[in-house]
């Protein structure tokens, strides 16, 4: 029943990785005006196709399950060397008393489809679409074995830092946070028999364009997302560690909401990482110690991370001898979950938030 991913959940950075590096040039956008984030709509999740040689589309959707469990679902639009618009999906789940699923398969691009007018994809077993402007509909099938029928519906407003791109020129870097939270429905076949599930406001899924080979545009990508259900409040933030060729400047912003409404965002937070220790085996220093503050016109935010312990994983493990060597040569990516105890303090307005708990930072070498 168990179907071992061959593409692991870093797909879309090795593709890119093995793609040819794009021009170089100074990015003169930080995710800056234009764009407001209500603006942001089901037509802007279309594929803008490619045949660039660096260009790439992911999207990213996953549910925590009420009463136990997770569904990761990863679409992924690449073109690899000479060849345009591969297609591939990779999915896993989760179940209570159920071994988990793994499934991962890359196709052609005359073997995937997408709508030009909605927001529809079909790839590899795998189809996401909208339903109307607030939902998205999954179906995954893997033989008799498998099958997936699930239904997100935001709670929260699509959002994309200040009007979502990193720019220079023709070279851009797209970010979409498509449902910060969503209410998630549907069913699931495994083991035999159909299982009923649902994962109340905690849906999530995002979507990422570009055009520039990952380790061309930043040293370092590292993210932090947390859902308190107490509170009934979401916190995400992340950090794009442009190389010199981009600026060697770090771009970062944070977003909060407290139940279905965005509460505090910034996209010039400051982003300190503290107590480093080196890793022998790649030379890349882990930070123990995460600071975040902003301060805005509407607000301010205060957000620390005390590591305690650290998940390492080799982003290329999982592929070929060719594959590694092809990548290896112009990167050496690798992760590091940094698990720990958080605390973040947020004024805006007259609303308020403070949350402690336990959570993770992680971190994505990309370049030294």
């Amino acid at each position: 029943m168990k179907q071992m991913a061959k593409y692991s959940v870093a797909l879309a950075l090795l593709l890119t990785l093995l793609a040819a590096a794009g021009s170089v040039v100074v990015a003169d956008e930080s995710w800056g005006g234009g764009v407001d984030a209500g603006e942001a709509s089901m037509e802007d999740l279309i594929p803008r196709m490619s045949d660039g040689t660096a260009y790439t589309e992911r999207y990213s959707f996953s549910v925590d399950l009420d009463g136990g469990g997770h569904v990761g679902i990863n679409l992924t639009i690449t073109n690899l060397g000479v060849r345009n618009g591969y297609g591939a999906s990779e999915v896993r789940i989760s179940l209570p008393d159920q071994e988990i699923y793994e499934f991962g398969a890359r196709v052609r691009r005359g073997d995937w489809s997408y709508d030009e007018e909605q927001f529809s994809l079909d790839i590899a077993e795998t189809t996401i679409e909208a339903d109307g402007d607030e939902a998205f509909l999954f179906s995954h099938q893997n033989g008799e074995e498998v099958r997936l029928e699930l239904r997100f519906e935001k709670t929260m407003q699509m959002w994309r830092p200040g009007n979502g791109e990193i720019r220079r020129g023709d070279d851009y870097y797209r970010f979409t946070l498509v449902a910060p939270r969503a209410d998630v429905t549907g069913r699931i076949f495994m083991g035999g028999q159909w299982h009923d599930v649902r994962g109340t406001r905690s849906g999530y899924g995002d979507h990422v364009a570009t055009n520039v080979a990952p380790f061309d545009l930043a040293k370092r990508f590292t993210r932090f997302r947390h859902y308190d259900e107490e509170e009934d409040a979401f916190v995400m933030w992340r950090e794009v560690d442009l190389t010199s060729e981009y600026g060697g400047r770090a771009l970062n912003w944070v977003v909060v909401g407290i139940g279905d409404e965005i509460v505090y965002q910034d996209t010039s937070a400051e982003i300190r990482f503290g107590d480093l220790q080196r890793d022998e085996d790649t030379g890349y220093a882990i930070p123990y110690a995460t600071r975040v503050q902003s301060s805005t016109d509407d607000g301010r935010l205060r957000f620390v991370l005390r590591g305690k312990d650290v998940e390492s994983h080799d982003l290329l493990e999982n592929y070929g001898r060719m594959a590694r060597a092809v990548a290896g040569a112009v990167s050496n990516p690798h992760q590091y979950n940094v698990d720990g105890d958080f605390m973040l303090e947020m004024e805006a307005g007259d609303r308020e938030l403070r949350l402690r708990g336990k959570d993770r930072v992680t971190v994505d070498y990309v370049n030294r």
